[in-house]
């Protein structure tokens, strides 16, 4: 195998910006169904910075930063929303990085194994796939911005609000 130290490095980068993208993915998916079914702002965040790259799309307000990238969140007043729409809402993301997943997986028959393309995509799957699977595992883990906040994996998330 040549140039497999170039290789392992490039598996790394797409690994690491496989996170990044699809933590937005996976946000955004919580985020159009939100903008669908509710009539509120939505913020979507993903890493954080102290001046983060900020953008403005109607209703849609997007928060990028370089920190903490393996994490994000879509925040809108739940409290405003039954629970059938919050459940909508929180099922979009999970599905988002499913039909991504299932996307680069079934792309990597098309490339030569170990060729350049073929390791930037698995990477890409790898990454999603792992966000797939911290989505789905029920858990809490803290909040990277409040030690105090608690945040709940989709999947518990969806449970607890089942016992609604």
């Amino acid at each position: 195998m040549e140039f497999l130290i170039l290789k392992v490095l490039w598996f790394a980068v797409a690994l690491l910006d496989g996170i990044y993208l699809g933590v937005l993915v996976h946000e955004l998916g919580h985020a159009l169904v939100a903008l669908v079914m509710t009539k509120q702002p939505v913020t979507l965040r993903v890493g954080r910075s102290r001046e983060p790259i900020k953008l403005q799309l109607g209703r849609l307000s997007i928060e990028l930063g370089i920190a903490g990238f393996r994490y994000g969140s879509t925040s809108y007043d739940r409290t405003l929303e039954t629970p059938s729409t919050q459940r909508w809402i929180i099922a979009g993301g999970p599905a988002a990085t499913l039909v991504i997943t299932i996307s680069l997986g079934a792309s990597l028959w098309w490339f030569e194994p170990w060729g350049w393309i073929w390791i930037g995509l698995f990477g890409c799957f790898v990454a999603n796939f792992r966000i797939l699977v911290t989505a789905l595992w029920p858990m809490e883990y803290p909040n990277p911005e409040n030690e105090e906040d608690v945040w709940l994996s989709d999947s518990l998330d969806f449970w607890r609000m089942g016992k609604r």
